[in-house]
């Protein structure tokens, strides 16, 4: 610990040991408490109160303006040992191969695909891009990789860093089968890479064209948020036991709070983790149906 004299170091170990209190405990406590003072005391909040974290859960929160030039600060609540380990991106995978998708022109925002995935509601029914996204239809984009294909998904995917490439700049093997297309394969990232990847789309759009980036963002809409005065973006994901809801705040053009939402407990589900971000960020859920 630089910066920490020997007699400071003895006190703060004997701290632990009388309180019989871990290290991670008290980072994920001093977490708490920053958070807390970071929304109360924000001038100009677009948070709601803070909300007590719950158990098996890991919540990470960026904010920042782009009329900023500082570098934006993630914080994160809740179980920070999630920040250590790997995890599938479940469907969240299904937001960078919508961009691949656009970027080789092989869907459009308008266009539907009649589908019938058994979780959603009143289905079979026909999907646009944002209806296949908001609901995570698994058919929907089955059927429409037959024509985009593994090589150009890769090309997407190394392009901006989402997996890693070989020495001969290859992607490293991650896919399993179609079926796996829905939850990324082998696909294995910590909570703050699925974070910051999500960040990157409101912050400089990977630098792709402006219209693809917009189309891209039309895609992942979920809701108007009349109580902030802003809308909401966002996608779900589960696999592996592992609950994901990555949301965005956005007012006007300049104004962004990204979450992401990571629920592992055995009470975890689709729905709870969309209602968790719609009342942290205190915005009226839309119609799930």
């Amino acid at each position: 610990m630089k910066g920490i004299s020997p007699l400071s170091l003895r006190r703060y170990n004997l701290f632990f040991q009388k309180h019989k209190i871990s290290r991670e405990k008290f980072s994920s406590l001093l977490s708490f408490l920053f958070t807390f003072a970071f929304l109360i005391l924000d001038p100009d909040p677009i948070f709601t109160e803070t909300i007590p974290s719950r158990p098996n859960e890991l919540i990470l929160i960026t904010r920042f303006s782009k009329q900023e030039k500082k570098e934006p600060e993630t914080l994160a609540i809740g179980s920070l040992e999630f920040r250590k380990q790997t995890f599938s991106p479940a469907s969240t995978f299904k937001i960078y191969l919508t961009l691949s998708l656009l970027e080789n022109h092989i869907v459009s925002l308008d266009e539907k695909q009649k589908c019938a995935d058994k979780h959603i509601p009143n289905s079979p029914r026909d999907l646009d891009l944002r209806e296949a996204l908001f609901y995570s239809s698994n058919e929907y984009f089955e059927k429409v990789f037959s024509e985009l294909g593994k090589e150009k998904l890769d090309r997407t995917l190394l392009r901006i860093g989402y997996i890693p490439k070989t020495k001969k700049g290859k992607a490293e093997p991650w896919w399993i089968d179609l079926d796996g297309l829905k939850h990324g394969g082998r696909i294995r990232l910590k909570p703050d890479e699925i974070h910051s990847h999500w960040v990157r789309i409101f912050g400089d759009g990977y630098s792709y064209p402006k219209e693809i980036v917009s189309d891209w963002k039309k895609s992942l809409f979920w809701s108007e948020c009349k109580e902030r005065a802003a809308n909401v973006y966002g996608k779900t994901g589960s696999w592996e036991k592992s609950f994901w809801f990555q949301g965005a705040l956005v007012q006007g053009e300049n104004d962004y709070v990204i979450y992401t939402v990571l629920d592992r407990d055995p009470a975890a589900s689709r729905t709870r983790t969309i209602q968790r971000f719609y009342e942290l960020v205190g915005c009226t859920v839309p119609s799930l149906e």
